[in-house]
């Protein structure tokens, strides 16, 4: 009966841990997962929708707009008029119309001619355009910042691994110390020595498990992962460092101002004050508008107003149609100062736009340095790293041999980490300043450069 007591307990126990979803995730897959859950990307999603809503009303405005209508009174006392009829200077008291009547209306209303409602059409496609945008933007910037987060989260793994056969080593190494010093072929200070080394090694290690946890947490909030979810990242440091190895193609890559995200923007904006120049022309010309009208009208003595046999009661149908129009004549001058105010803003756009163009070539070219500076110091660390290596293991077979002090491989030992942790930090740098430069060239599918 105890085995499966002892089952129960450690499915009950384990239970929260078999309820949490387990996603495996390269980086690839991070990316495309956050262009469809991240939060941002999903408002600007919705944004784009709500445009199109836009555009449908504003085409609505110039289309025929049909209205039903009708009410029902009781007149519980009719109104009068006093007049004296008979010339005897006696007031007569006079009223007219029945206590009961109801109309009901039918009437078309139709836009014939208004300038603002051309614009104001092109102006809803200037608004999509916005909208794309801006969802584009959104994509690009989500897809920096998973990769940010993805690449910090696999160096920090990469960093806790080294870290960890380190540490397995050093302890190793100091048990066969101990062994020594209870032989009485090493001296308490250097046992202590190499304790301290180790313990080092151990604080380093939980700071690096907190931060393991803290990037992962960035990472899920990027993706749009809840924080119950396990990720297990199936793309390892080698295979994101062929990318690094294969920069030549994305170095090489040209830069096209009209391609990027933030020119074409600020040229959708231009087009928004073009069209705001127009609608102030607009308003020097003629509106005209065109309606009919169709009513029927019910009275009678009876609550029942619509019963042909009541008591007075009678029914007659009037119907119309117009035709209206609106020409501005005068305004002081304020329609024209308008059209040379959106004229001048017109300029400070352009003015704007030259100005981006130039700074956007010159943030891909400091993209573009920065990343080939970013690897050069890369491999650099990658040789760093050969060279310590080699010393602490040289070190180290001298200390067994009685030829070194735990002072000295202490040392070694240190330097040993600081060059693995210093090429980890140079990778994630040249990574990341790979995904700048990606970013610099203004527009999300890159899979040419790949």
């Amino acid at each position: 009966m105890r085995t499966p007591t002892f089952l129960l307990a450690l499915l009950i126990g384990s239970g929260p841990l078999l309820s949490q979803p387990i996603v495996e995730l390269s980086l690839d897959q991070a990316i495309q997962h956050a262009t469809e859950n991240n939060a941002q990307v999903r408002v600007q999603s919705l944004e784009r929708k709500a445009a199109e809503k836009v555009l449908i009303q504003n085409i609505a405005l110039g289309l025929p707009s049909i209205q039903v209508g009708g009410n029902y009174t009781d007149n519980i006392e009719l109104p009068a008029q006093f007049f004296d009829i008979n010339q005897d200077g006696v007031i007569d008291k006079l009223q007219f119309g029945t206590r009961y009547n109801s109309v009901g209306n039918f009437s078309v209303n139709q836009l014939v001619f208004d300038g603002s409602y051309i614009v104001a059409v092109l102006a809803t496609q200037v608004l999509r355009d916005m909208a794309e945008a801006n969802y584009e933007k959104a994509v690009i910037s989500t897809r920096e910042q998973v990769a940010q987060a993805y690449h910090l989260r696999v160096v920090l793994g990469e960093n806790y691994t080294a870290l960890k056969a380190s540490l397995a080593n050093t302890a190793f190494t100091l048990k066969n110390m101990q062994a020594m010093q209870t032989e009485g072929f090493m001296a308490e200070e250097d046992v202590d020595q190499l304790s301290i080394v180790y313990h080092n090694l151990e604080a380093n290690l939980a700071n690096l498990e907190n931060q393991m946890v803290l990037a992962e947490q960035l990472l899920k909030l990027q993706c749009g992962f809840s924080s119950e979810t396990v990720l297990t990242l199936s793309t390892s440091m080698e295979a994101l460092l062929v990318k690094v190895d294969g920069a030549a193609t994305l170095l090489s890559a040209p830069f096209e101002v009209q391609k990027h995200i933030d020119y074409r923007q600020l040229t959708t904006n231009r087009q928004g004050q073009y069209l705001n120049l127009q609608n102030e022309k607009m308003q020097f010309l003629p509106k005209f508008y065109a309606g009919y009208a169709y009513n029927r009208q019910f009275v009678s003595e009876d609550a029942n107003v619509y019963n042909p046999d009541g008591v007075s009661a009678n029914s007659t149908d009037f119907q119309s149609w117009n035709l209206s129009a609106q020409l501005p004549i005068f305004s002081s001058g304020r329609r024209l100062a308008r059209v040379q105010e959106q004229k001048i803003k017109l300029q400070e756009v352009d003015i704007l736009l030259e100005n981006t163009a130039n700074a956007l070539a010159l943030q891909h070219n400091q993209a573009r340095s920065e990343y080939e500076n970013a690897l050069k110091v890369y491999r650099i660390q990658e040789q760093n790293v050969l060279l310590t290596q080699r010393v602490m293991k040289n070190t180290e077979a001298r200390l067994n041999e009685g030829m070194a002090s735990t002072m000295e491989y202490a040392q070694a030992s240190s330097q040993y980490q600081q060059s693995v942790a210093a090429k980890l930090q140079a990778a994630n740098n040249a990574l990341n300043k790979r995904v700048a430069l990606e970013k610099s060239l203004g527009y999300y599918n890159l899979s040419t450069l790949e």
